[in-house]
Formats: structure tokens, sequence, C-alpha cells
């Protein structure tokens, strides 16, 4: 899934984001922008796939 970022207006004149198909903070990268345009942010749920971390280029995972 490519990643998405879903935003709902509220009838109240509120927003709410979803960021979908991210990991870790790339989120608050693609996010930032919209926060910095829509003005302050109440609050944040941060979902599981964000503690998670993306393994970029050549890394390699060893088990043991």
């Amino acid at each position: 899934m490519s990643p998405e970022i879903v935003l709902n207006f509220l009838p109240d004149g509120q927003v709410e984001m979803e960021g979908k198909g991210f990991q870790g903070k790339a989120c608050d990268e693609a996010m930032g922008v919209f926060e910095k345009a829509l003005g302050v942010v109440r609050n944040r749920k941060n979902k599981p796939e964000y503690f998670r971390t993306e393994v970029k280029g050549n890394a390699r995972i060893k088990a043991r």
C-alpha cells in the first residue's frame, strides 16, 4: 500500500488526519506540512506502526 494521508473535515470546523502506510517518523514529515497549514494540533495518537523502524539501504538483520 502506498502511503497516504486522509483528511476528515468535521462540521464544527475541526480536521482529523490519519496517516496510512507510513512507518516510523516518516508520517511526521508528511503530516507536518498539513499541520502547519491547518493550525493548532490539539490531540495526536500514534499508531503501532509509528514505533516501528524503517529499514533503508543495505541494512542486514541478523537473528541470534
